[in-house]
């Protein structure tokens, strides 16, 4: 275990965590609405979300070709986060620094 208190080691994986995982979401209820809207629409909720959204749709395009439909590139979008959160895991995982619960026995 490293030298860090509890609930730093806590707020330390849990943060990017959770933001990453509200992204990952709020892509997927994007993906569900994009079925409904058309990409012109002027409601609220669609331009909320795709104002959230858009810079993680921007980073996929990157990598992806030009040719894939933007409602395929939101799915890719989300399989990317859901990939970074697992790295995320696995490498505070390896580096002990996966908070553990308190008076829970040690294996």
């Amino acid at each position: 275990m490293a030298d860090v208190d509890s609930q730093g080691l806590f707020w330390l994986y849990q943060a990017p965590n959770l933001a990453l995982a509200a992204l990952m979401y709020t892509l997927l209820g994007r993906f569900l609405l994009s079925l409904v809207f058309p990409d012109e629409s002027e409601k609220v909720i669609w331009r909320t979300f795709r104002q959230i959204t858009q810079p993680a749709i921007e980073a996929v395009r990157i990598v992806t070709p030009a040719a894939v439909h933007e409602r395929i590139l939101t799915l890719l979008a989300v399989v990317w986060l859901l990939f970074i959160r697992m790295l995320m895991f696995v490498g505070f995982a390896a580096a002990g620094w996966l908070p553990t619960i308190v008076g829970a026995p040690k294996p």
